[in-house]
């Protein structure tokens, strides 16, 4: 037996333990990764990061890449019994909103080939076919036993992660019950290549008297992702010739190679509670959910970018306090996430009479109808996207300035040369203002050592509901901590020295105004 040390500890290697690895990294934590696969997935699994995955991908310096490997798609069409009955375009709807204003096709062993190759970059090895087989926590720490081909080590850590999946061996340890159910049908997943009606490129929904089907498109071309309802009845060992023919109805399309084939059954729980003490659950160890809405791995990876700079904050200095608002900012997002797909999902696949309707009588009628519309356009981008999710309750949010308050996400604003996002790279605490700042504002700055950035305030930051001359704290996520109209020192003393770290604290540094 053998004993080790490290801060972090992360149960599981997947996209969000992988992320939350790379983000504490980054920041300087020292992070142990434990995994009982023998690598990163080779199937697809989860298909699709969201432009708010997308702008976290950019902070790490990740977008150029994510952007080579992946495929862009605008456009969901609706077919009932094999005829098009409509379609909704995403573009042009989210361009002054994101620099993604698009949906996204990246697939998970993609994504965990990505984050495990720039992990290892610096210096962070995975510790594969290694399970974290249990673990016990004090006031100092936890203590956690690791288990790799019968060689038992101990690792003594800070915290622990609990990355591990919806039967999360972290979440089971604490006693944390993941509420919910399960629903009684049986659902199956395929990867093909697809020729016939399906539109190459865009997302086709489809639907008929007892059946729906959703078909994706993957980044090689002609290869989708299909999802489909299983028939009541179907036996465990299901293969995909039984369903190759539901597929092929009504000549919508034509399948030829399949490249992976699996069936599951979808829950929708939510962990009653994402810390326990040390211990904190993330993504599928933390909130499970149909994947047809492509908001799964999105969620867990905005689990990893809510708590890694809290963690580093803690580990260095700052108020223990900071800790306490992960589960507050990001379980009611989960909860409503799990209600919302539930609500829709119930509808389009439910037996009876009523869903029957809704399926061939209410969605037909009334998406080519809203579809029309941008607002709802628009609304539907903003949630999908996951850019409309903020914190206006969290502890860590206050004040308003023009339409942006504390917890909101920081509204994107080009420039010439780039926008305010490019600052967000440091993955710091910074103070944004638009079209000139207080002096006053340059000195608290200086002595907190927190940078500024001084931005002009044009067309752009005043669609963005940003107001001229005020005072943005902005967190290392991209959220907009304090927002002040007009300089108030005593305000920005007291949050700062509620929030930020010691280490800033103690050692300021002057720091320049950045004009862009």
């Amino acid at each position: 037996m053998t004993t080790a040390t490290t801060e972090v500890l992360i149960s599981g290697a997947g996209p969000t333990g992988l992320f939350l690895a790379l983000w504490l990294t980054r920041l300087g934590v020292r992070v142990r990764v434990a995994d009982p696969r023998s690598g990163p997935v080779r199937e697809t699994r989860a298909i699709a990061v969201q432009a708010r995955t997308l702008e976290f991908y950019d902070q790490l310096g990740l977008g150029e890449e994510a952007l080579a490997r992946g495929r862009h798609f605008d456009r969901l069409n609706l077919f009932v019994r094999g005829d098009l009955r409509g379609a909704v375009r995403f573009r042009g709807i989210g361009d002054d909103l994101t620099p993604h204003p698009y949906l996204y096709i990246l697939t998970q062993d993609q994504n965990e080939e990505m984050l495990a190759q720039h992990l290892a970059a610096l210096g962070v090895r995975v510790d594969w076919e290694t399970e974290v087989t249990g673990f016990t926590g004090d006031e100092g720490g936890v203590t956690a036993t690791l288990e790799r081909e019968g060689r038992v080590e101990t690792v003594r850590a800070s915290y622990i992660a609990g990355c591990d999946g919806a039967r999360s061996l972290v979440r089971h340890v604490v006693g944390v019950p993941l509420s919910g159910g399960t629903y009684e049908q049986r659902f199956y997943v395929a990867d093909v290549e697809l020729g016939g009606k399906v539109r190459e490129g865009d997302v086709n929904l489809v639907l008929s008297g007892d059946d729906f089907l959703a078909f994706f498109p993957m980044p090689e071309p002609r290869r989708h992702r299909v999802v489909g309802q299983l028939p009541p009845g179907t036996p465990e060992d299901a293969t995909f010739d039984l369903v190759r023919p539901r597929i092929e109805a009504d000549g919508l399309a034509r399948v030829g190679q399949l490249h992976w084939f699996s069936t599951y059954r979808v829950h929708h729980r939510v962990a009653d509670h994402f810390r326990a003490g040390r211990a904190f659950v993330l993504g599928d160890a933390a909130h499970v959910h149909t994947p047809v809405g492509g908001q799964g791995m999105n969620t867990g990876l905005g689990d990893a970018a809510n708590l890694a700079w809290k963690l580093a904050g803690v580990l260095r200095g700052g108020n223990a306090e900071l800790l306490d608002t992960y589960e507050p900012e990001r379980r009611p997002f989960a909860v409503s996430l799990v209600n919302t797909t539930d609500r829709v999902f119930t509808g389009v696949v439910g037996h009876g009479a009523a869903a029957r309707a809704f399926r061939l009588g209410v969605v037909p009628t009334l998406l080519p109808v809203l579809a029309r519309f941008g607002a709802v356009r628009r609304l539907l981008f903003l949630t999908i996207s996951q850019t409309r999710l903020h914190y206006p309750d969290s502890p860590l949010s206050v004040g308003h300035a023009g339409k942006v308050r504390g917890g909101d996400r920081l509204p994107w604003v080009p420039h010439r040369g780039g926008s305010n996002f490019d600052a967000l790279k440091s993955l710091s605490w910074q103070v944004h203002a638009y079209g000139g700042a207080d002096p006053e504002l340059l000195a608290w700055c200086e002595r907190w050592g927190v940078p500024l950035h001084v931005f002009p305030y044009g067309a752009a930051a005043r669609r963005a509901g940003l107001e001229p001359c005020a005072a943005y704290l902005v967190r290392p996520d991209g959220y907009v901590g304090l927002a002040a109209p007009r300089l108030e020192v005593r305000a920005l003393d007291a949050y700062a020295a509620r929030w930020l770290t010691r280490e800033v604290q103690a050692s300021p540094a002057p720091v320049p105004v950045l004009a862009h």
